[in-house]
């Protein structure tokens, strides 16, 4: 293939990346292209799924003149769409199993207008029903679908380059609701905070001009074994349930390591996510401030967040997966302790530095606890070989067992983020945040023991660790 062959045709028929002379005659630059479109793409569809942690700052409160959600409605609407994406993406991910990664990528993009045009026609009309603002938060949950596209992309890299390219092109993902927070900024200066449907509104031309760009110059690369599905097996990383169907996690879902990983996801993933959306709401209510002041305290938290969660696979890589989620979740436990003292005492400014430290230390244990997966399962394929079993089989069902449990860490992560938010929502519609507080560390200390008991206490020392995570340990977005 010429320098320019491949770019003008809409379907690669020879795509061999692994083949050094090709990859040098025009492949790393159509790659290159392709995965920087999808990055774009993917990081407008989680700003779109952040708008409305940013929306219900400016929302009014119930009882008010105007009516207004309540403290655990609006802890429902933020969780709403990330919940709803995590139940879109395997469904996304079979309708559209059979378009190539440029189809797929401007579909799922352009419909990311239409959450945004949904919530401009909501939050023009004052008082509207919880119901129709349930609806349209619901919208979002199709950033979910755009997301995924980093991970169809970085399966047209040689196979030794594809993780460190879904690596690179998903971190943009995280800033997905630092995005949002700043068009929450943009509408808080320039209108006052009057007028929430703005941080909408500057969503929809930006969509629409990144699917028509993304159509224009993106290409339908197959990955490894051709074909538009190809780049699938790809998509364990960061699109759990589009990158596998449904069954693939399920079916692994019998197994005790899935389980306890999965659980594991959910503690740390789980509560990155739900501290992240949460953070603003939080600030609000725990210490009356503007919506303004609660996005700037808010901001700086995302961003740390952001920067920790690739921190974490690289800690990871150095001293093992294992520990570095069993000291992020004895450090949440602790964070979490000093949280509910915090909020009892009425203390905002330890309040605020011991939920950004959460958000931090959430960010590193997602990271982390991704690279565990596959070193389990290696593990156990190494014993099934020394056992006796064909080495071919062995590694094929640590595979399998490594894309189930990549499968469903998307869900798992949802979840947590979900019972973050509602607990925290319930909490403050009682008076207080501090028995949500306790509750989550709970869940903390339980974790810790799991990884300790299963996975840290069993893992060789650094020196010995030579595992490659490869392209099913990138973390999936909950």
């Amino acid at each position: 293939m010429s320098n320019r062959a491949a770019p003008s045709r809409p379907w690669a028929e020879q795509w061999d990346p692994d083949d050094p002379g090709f990859w040098a005659r025009g492949g790393r630059h159509v790659a290159r292209r392709n995965l920087l479109l999808a990055a774009v793409c993917g990081h407008l569809g989680l700003s779109v799924r952040g708008m409305w942690p940013v929306i219900v700052l400016f929302l009014p409160a119930g009882g008010g003149a105007v009516p207004g959600p309540g403290p655990a409605e609006k802890f429902l609407l933020l969780v709403t769409p990330v919940v709803a994406g995590a139940a879109l993406r395997p469904a996304a991910g079979r309708a559209l199993a059979r378009l190539g990664g440029r189809d797929r990528t401007a579909v799922t993009t352009a419909a990311l207008a239409l959450p945004g045009l949904a919530a401009v026609y909501v939050l023009q009309r004052p008082g509207a029903p919880l119901w129709l603002l349930l609806a349209a938060a619901a919208a979002a949950g199709a950033g979910d679908a755009a997301a995924a596209s980093p991970a169809g992309a970085a399966a047209s890299y040689p196979r030794h380059a594809r993780a460190r390219a879904l690596a690179l092109a998903t971190a943009g993902g995280d800033l997905g609701l630092a995005s949002a927070q700043l068009a929450g900024l943009l509408a808080a200066v320039t209108a006052g905070g009057s007028s929430p449907a703005l941080i909408a509104a500057v969503h929809v031309p930006l969509t629409v001009l990144a699917a028509l760009v993304a159509a224009l110059r993106m290409d339908n690369l197959p990955g490894r074994g051709g074909g538009a599905g190809a780049g699938r097996g790809a998509g364990a990383g960061r699109g759990a349930g589009a990158g596998f169907g449904a069954g693939a996690g399920f079916g692994a879902g019998a197994d005790p390591h899935v389980v306890g990983l999965s659980l594991l996801f959910l503690a740390t993933a789980g509560s990155f996510t739900g501290y992240g959306i949460a953070f603003g709401l939080v600030l609000r209510h725990q210490s009356g401030v503007s919506a303004l002041v609660a996005l700037a305290c808010a901001l700086p938290a995302t961003l740390l967040g952001a920067a920790a969660r690739p921190c974490g696979g690289w800690l990871a890589g150095r001293w093992g997966g294992a520990r570095v989620t069993l000291g992020s979740l004895s450090g949440m436990a602790v964070g979490t302790a000093v949280l509910a003292a915090a909020s009892s005492r009425g203390s905002v400014g330890v309040f605020g530095t011991a939920f950004t430290v959460l958000i931090v230390l959430g960010g590193v244990g997602a990271g982390a606890v991704v690279t565990v997966a596959p070193a389990v399962f290696a593990a156990r394929a190494g014993e099934a070989i020394l056992s006796g079993q064909d080495a071919r089989t062995a590694f094929a069902a640590a595979r399998r067992r490594t894309a189930g449990a990549a499968a469903l860490t998307g869900p798992a992560g949802a979840l947590g983020a979900a019972l973050t938010g509602l607990s925290l929502g319930a909490a403050y519609e009682a008076g207080s945040p501090a028995p949500a507080l306790w509750g989550l560390l709970g869940l903390y200390v339980v974790c810790a023991a799991l990884t300790w008991t299963a996975y840290a206490r069993h893992e060789p020392a650094p020196t010995a660790r030579r595992y490659r995570t490869g392209g099913s340990g990138e973390p999936v977005h909950p």
